[in-house]
């Protein structure tokens, strides 16, 4: 397939970059940090950025660590499912065995982000997407904007800049994907094959592709010739061994989400149970941590195995105090799932737990995926247990087993990481690899 592309403006002489994004700082959301560090880094590339956002930032989390960015900003009205409910009862987060009320709202949501209902109901709604386009036409005609950003989900970002690069061609737009649109395992839209249709659809008028990891890249790769990946970086790499201050309770953290049915601590829940039963593991020892919006999941989870007189409810916490947690912590939990032929799946809090330098379990749930290994144990992150190794149970005995003595004996966790091998994963190393790419193209 042939594409049109012109490359007249010069990123190494006057280069302006215009992100279109319905969730930006001070929004305390995954896209939101995505978008505070894409912004940041690549001010060093772009002679100017521009952002176009929605006007209700005040409905998200706030968190001063988000306020940076770029000074051309610009606000766009939104009306939109999200800012008319605000203030409506809705259903209680999902519980261990959801309610019909629940599992309908789930069906709901599947519809929600599904293409062509997306045009009225999704994130931002017509008039945000219609807004956010009229109102970008106008700084690329008075500013002399020469690329375009948007990063998905929502598809309205997305949407904006096809139309943007239809009307200027000579544009460089640059698609950015969080997450496939339609996830194999999630399974969690409606009409997949018309999602994968337009997928396609808008990825011809793209220059170029960005994704989280190389898993998520093998797909893409199957529509677009050039993806590169940026995946969530490290804020700073830690430097060699740290230890948590002395403690006197042998903490197990998880910040962020949880998805029922996709992920699960079961492995490691179980495991304790047992160590405690055994005798190994002095129950008056053991605090689990958890800090997020999933606190009923997270419940209902230590009401299963008997392990609620240990658990330690945060709430939500800015991005600065999670951090803080995640540093303290002796060990830090990371909970996600693969399937067959099917990985690459990065929750945006692995940065956040590399830069902490505590050590992490990683419970995955499905079968091996060499990309989460590579991440987490080449570089002394932590170890990977997929629930589907049989001798998972095994290792994660061991691990555990090792840290909490090592910390009986002296109140305290030391562990080593590699920097060097961090250093690849960093923001700053991410972002490279885009601007390198598009000095490359340029040529």
């Amino acid at each position: 397939m042939t594409r049109r592309m012109s490359y007249n403006t010069n990123i190494n002489n006057v280069s302006k970059l215009l992100i279109t994004a319905y969730k930006y700082p001070p929004v305390l959301t995954p896209a939101g940090l995505r978008l505070h560090h894409v912004s940041t880094r690549l001010s060093s590339v772009f002679d100017q950025i521009h952002v176009i956002t929605a006007n209700h930032q005040g409905v998200f989390s706030e968190d001063p660590y988000l306020t940076g960015g770029t000074p051309h900003r610009h606000t766009v009205a939104v009306k939109d499912i999200r800012t008319r409910v605000q203030g409506v009862t809705l259903p209680k987060p999902v519980q261990a065995a959801p309610t019909i009320c629940q599992r309908f709202r789930a069906f709901l949501t599947k519809g929600y982000h599904a293409y062509p209902l997306i045009l009225l109901s999704g994130d931002g709604g017509y008039t945000y997407m219609r807004q956010s386009y009229l109102r970008a036409v106008q700084l690329i005609e008075s500013e002399g904007i020469t690329h375009l950003f948007s990063s998905y989900r929502p598809w309205a970002d997305h949407i904006v800049c096809y139309r943007l690069k239809r009307r200027f061609p000579h544009l460089v737009w640059i698609a950015d994907f969080r997450d496939l649109a339609v996830d194999p395992v999630r399974r969690d839209v409606w009409w997949p094959g018309l999602q994968r249709w337009y997928q396609r659809r808008l990825l011809r008028r793209a220059d170029v592709v960005t994704t989280v990891s190389e898993g998520l890249a093998r797909h893409l790769r199957e529509d677009h010739p050039r993806v590169v990946v940026v995946r969530n970086g490290i804020d700073k790499v830690p430097n060699g061994f740290l230890t948590a201050p002395e403690s006197a309770h042998f903490t197990l953290t998880y910040t962020g989400s949880i998805y029922p049915g996709l992920q699960s601590a079961a492995l490691l829940l179980a495991l304790l149970r047992d160590l405690i039963n055994e005798g190994e593991l002095n129950p008056a020892h053991l605090e689990l941590h958890y800090a997020g919006k999933d606190g009923n999941v997270w419940e209902a989870w230590m009401r299963q195995y008997g392990l609620q007189p240990y658990s330690v409810r945060h709430g939500m916490l800015s991005v600065r105090a999670a951090a803080d947690l995640q540093a303290h912590s002796q060990m830090n939990l990371l909970l996600s799932w693969s399937a067959p032929d099917y990985g690459g799946i990065m929750t945006a809090k692995l940065g956040s737990y590399l830069s902490a330098g505590r050590p992490i379990i990683a419970l995955l749930n499905g079968p091996t995926d060499p990309e989460m290994s590579q991440v987490v144990e080449a570089t002394g992150g932590g170890r990977v247990f997929p629930t589907s190794e049989p001798d998972s149970p095994v290792r994660l005995r061991q691990f555990l087993l090792d840290a909490y003595r090592t910390w009986q004996f002296s109140g305290a966790l030391p562990w080593r990481v590699d920097p060097q091998q961090l250093q690849p994963y960093t923001w700053d190393a991410q972002l490279k690899h885009l601007s390198d790419h598009l000095s490359d193209q340029k040529k």
